[in-house]
């Protein structure tokens, strides 16, 4: 299982978290507020990736087996030229990062927005921020359809670039892929499945669901078996055959990030900010989301789940900070300033509320803090940061350059919980993205001289060194403020 970063077990709860396109999910679930279009046809660049696939029906589902052009639904542009690569993008100092990305960014949240919103769902499948080219693909199942999109993110959004937005033809709909990664769960807890969920990834070219096992050949030709049994003549299976393919692959075990300027991370004060440390003197997690309870206002940090017991006291380090390079030595298990009480979680979404202490939205990074400003969700082929403090003390200050490679994964943790939310990494340039520790820390964007929070850190995978990991996990702060009821505290 996903090993959420912690320094000591939490307690093993068992809840599936809401799914990200539900009504109260913010920007994902808002409606679309889109106008007919008028006059002649809106041109809009189609490229055709679809994928096909054997419908073997296993799972209720369909193993991937071949891969085939799709057929032309209209004219394919010509893509641009990548001006830089991958790896160039992720290396780049955040201002340059952001001043590349923003409009990019801007786009696909716009084209999110009318995709899962409304009329659109029934051909939309996804979107992709494709940094290099400085475009933005759109998934459609429907190419005929492309130009009327393409017209309605522009009425969502007038200021994004719609002449940036590149549609790719799509097999499955985002709608269809959780339909059926939902049954695919089912399945599995009611005993039905030959093999265990690590995880469920949509493909970020929304071609199929990516399932981690342990096994992926045993259960690629288990799932064959059960395809091959459902043809026979007079077969019957409680599962429904569907046309969604299923892709193996070698999981990893998850594990949750928390462990248990060094003095303000380690020791801070009132109001208090992300990316500071909390303790409750046997486990050490990170501060993320510093927000206000809507109906009230009252004060509410935002931490992972797995940290911390609901109704324990937390509090931040005490005493000397650990020397750079030497935090788990370090952890001396003193507790210092109060910053609150856990009141409230979301497994689902793996966050938890601390009441009690005033807090800002500000995010403490590796010489200074910068505001938070504002909340958005992340996209495939965007890039983030986060000022997670086991990383700080590790000497790898505040880790960016972390790329979004599945933006709809639902993972398990240690603990039992299913969470919904993002992967990342930085591989293959630079093998360290979070370490235990870091859990709970606020994953973000540069903007300017301000910040954008994405969400908040929960676990990693794939080892590196004794306490990182080369692949991040978080849930995204647009689900976790709509969940509780909350917004950004900024004062400054």
């Amino acid at each position: 299982m996903f090993s959420s970063l912690l320094y000591a077990p939490a307690a093993t709860r068992d809840h599936f978290g809401p799914s990200r396109d539900t009504t109260d999910a913010g920007p994902r679930g808002a409606s679309v507020r889109s106008r007919q279009p008028t006059g002649g046809p809106v041109q809009i660049p189609v490229q055709t990736t679809a994928k096909t696939a054997s419908v073997l029906g296993a799972a209720g589902l369909a193993l991937l087996t071949a891969m085939a052009p799709g057929a032309h639904a209209g004219p394919v542009a010509p893509q641009p030229h990548a001006q830089h690569t991958e790896a160039e993008t992720a290396a780049m100092a955040p201002e340059k990062q952001e001043r590349l990305l923003a409009p990019l960014r801007a786009l696909a949240d716009a084209v999110e927005r009318v995709g899962s919103g409304g009329k659109a769902a029934d051909i939309y499948a996804g979107v992709r921020i494709d940094a290099p080219r400085g475009t933005v693909q759109v998934q459609l199942t429907d190419l005929s359809r492309a130009a009327a999109f393409r017209a309605a993110v522009s009425a969502a959004d007038r200021r994004a670039d719609a002449g940036k937005l590149v549609a790719v033809q799509a097999s499955h709909t985002r709608r269809a892929l959780h339909e059926a990664r939902d049954r695919l769960f089912a399945r599995e807890k009611a005993g039905e499945l030959p093999y265990t969920i690590r995880t469920v990834a949509v493909a970020a070219d929304a071609s199929s669901l990516e399932i981690a096992v342990d096994n992926p050949d045993a259960a690629a030709k288990a799932a064959k078996a059960e395809a091959m049994a459902r043809r026979h003549p007079g077969a019957r299976s409680a599962a429904p055959a569907h046309d969604v393919p299923l892709v193996f692959k070698q999981g990893q075990r998850i594990s949750s990030a928390a462990k248990t300027w060094a003095d303000v991370k380690w020791k801070d004060g009132t109001p208090f900010i992300a990316g500071d440390v909390l303790t409750d003197g046997g486990q050490y997690c990170s501060a993320g989301l510093p927000a206000v309870r809507k109906k009230d206002n009252k004060p509410v940090m935002v931490t992972a789940a797995h940290c911390f017991a609901n109704g324990t006291k937390i509090y931040t380090g005490s005493g000397t900070a650990p020397a750079f390079g030497r935090f788990y030595d370090g952890l001396n298990g003193l507790t210092g300033n109060y910053t609150g009480t856990v009141n409230g979680m979301a497994t689902g979404w793996d966050a938890e509320l601390l009441i009690g202490a005033d807090n800002n939205a500000d995010v403490s990074e590796t010489t200074s803090y910068r505001p938070l400003t504002s909340v958005a969700y992340s996209h495939n082929g965007d890039f983030v940061c986060h000022n997670g403090a086991a990383s700080f003390f590790m000497k790898r200050e505040t880790v960016c350059g972390i790329k979004v490679t599945h933006d709809d994964i639902t993972y398990k943790l240690d603990t039992g919980w299913k969470v919904r939310g993002v992967e990342g990494t930085r591989l293959p340039g630079k093998p360290w993205a979070a370490a235990h520790g870091d859990s709970g820390a606020l994953v973000f964007t540069p903007k300017g001289s301000v910040r954008q929070a994405r969400g908040i850190v929960s676990a990693l995978s794939g080892s590196y060194q004794t306490n990182a990991g080369n692949y991040l996990y978080w849930t995204e702060a647009t689900d976790i403020l709509n969940h509780f009821g909350l917004k950004l505290n900024p004062k400054t």
